[in-house]
């Protein structure tokens, strides 16, 4: 039984996995198109989440860990790359959005899962065995599922050399291009979001559980069947709130939110408790997620889309990097209450620079616009 701690090592240890191949997923994504790159990080997240429930070892398991983040980087970057791809210039966040609701149903089914797998009153690795059994298989189905599919921008690559193997040379070549791409169209202070969104996101994705076990019940899943439906509903009734109220407003509304739903969990003792927080907190997730990634992704050129998508979805992973192991060891030290107030006063103060960064875009226009304009 590890602590909640050495629990946050292990996943944030797991995150320099996904934050070190973002740029060069990005990079695949632009030159190969969307399908290999999916099927190739399907593939990985399958076959090392199969694995763990066959070792004990603290150092493969994070070995694992960190493998399966590296392949959930180039299958939620595709994902994203894909929904823009697919939808006109002035609907890409509303697009965005919309293909993300299919993680909330993963949300929802996911914990739901996983509580009847482990309702038994012991945990035997029988239960182990079949969770992470069923995990794999769904890689799996997401692998088999878009290797048919028939969507042209899947097969897209932005190369012109894609048959020619690559020498050391023209690899070199290519990421001084890309670095040379990011620094002229630096997305600016939406990098920030990035980090902080995915700070917050940590206490839903791995220690909810933990508060639970802390406050003196088990069961989370009411959170989460509260969290999922609230963002899904709210991204089909104001899908088209990135354009009608700006991007930028959306994204300090949902940090609003946010930090909100992070206070209302400092009074949670029951599992009942829950519904509010994430109802709050699945408002939030809604408005903040694909305004941010358009944001960022619009900086760059529409061939170096992908090069966009991997840099905001890479300082979410630097986010989740901090969160990980910042959140683990001041729970460990200061308990659950100061740590959410302080995680709710980060995400505060960040919108608050944000929104002073941005302020352009908050305050009343002369000539409207149908989206905010680019980033600082």
């Amino acid at each position: 039984e590890h602590d909640v701690d050495t629990l946050g090592r292990i996943v944030s240890v797991g995150m320099i996995g996904a934050l070190a191949i973002r740029l060069q997923i990005g990079r695949w994504i632009d030159r190969f198109g969307c399908r290999p790159t999916w099927l190739i990080g399907a593939s990985i997240v399958a076959v090392s989440v199969g694995s763990i429930q066959f070792t004990d070892r603290l150092w493969l398991i994070t070995l694992l860990r960190t493998f399966s983040t590296m392949g959930s980087a180039a299958v939620m970057t595709t994902v994203a790359v894909l929904a823009a791809l697919l939808a006109p210039p002035g609907r890409r966040a509303e697009s965005i959005g919309t293909m993300g609701m299919a993680g909330f149903i993963g949300m929802i089914a996911g914990p739901t899962l996983g509580d009847w797998i482990f309702s038994g009153a012991t945990e035997s690795v029988g239960s182990y065995r079949l969770f992470f059994t069923l995990s794999a298989a769904c890689s799996v189905v997401s692998a088999l599922i878009i290797y048919h599919a028939g969507v042209s921008h899947l097969h897209e690559g932005n190369s012109s050399d894609e048959t020619v193997r690559p020498s050391p040379t023209h690899a070199s070549n290519r990421e001084a291009s890309q670095m040379k791409i990011i620094r002229q169209h630096w997305p600016g202070m939406i990098l920030l979001i990035g980090v902080v969104f995915s700070m917050a996101f940590c206490v839903q994705s791995q220690y909810l559980e933990r508060l639970a076990d802390a406050r003196g019940f088990k069961d989370i899943k009411l959170f989460f069947l509260v969290y999922g439906p609230t963002a899904m509903a709210l991204r089909i009734i104001f899908r088209t709130a990135p354009q009608r109220l700006g991007r930028t407003r959306t994204i300090l509304l949902g940090l609003l939110l946010l930090a909100a739903g992070q206070f209302l969990l400092v009074g949670v003792h029951s599992q009942w408790q829950l519904i509010v927080p994430g109802l709050v907190m699945g408002a939030g997730h809604s408005f903040i997620f694909p305004s941010m990634v358009d944001l960022a992704a619009e900086r760059l050129p529409r061939e170096h889309r992908g090069t966009g998508t991997a840099l905001i979805l890479g300082a979410g992973d630097l986010g989740m990097l901090i969160g990980y192991a910042a959140l683990g060891e001041m729970i460990a030290t200061f308990g659950f209450d100061l740590s959410l107030k302080v995680l709710a006063g980060t995400v505060l103060c960040s919108a608050a620079v944000f929104g002073v960064a941005r302020r352009a875009d908050i305050l009343p226009r002369r000539h409207s616009t149908a989206q905010s304009g680019a980033s600082p």
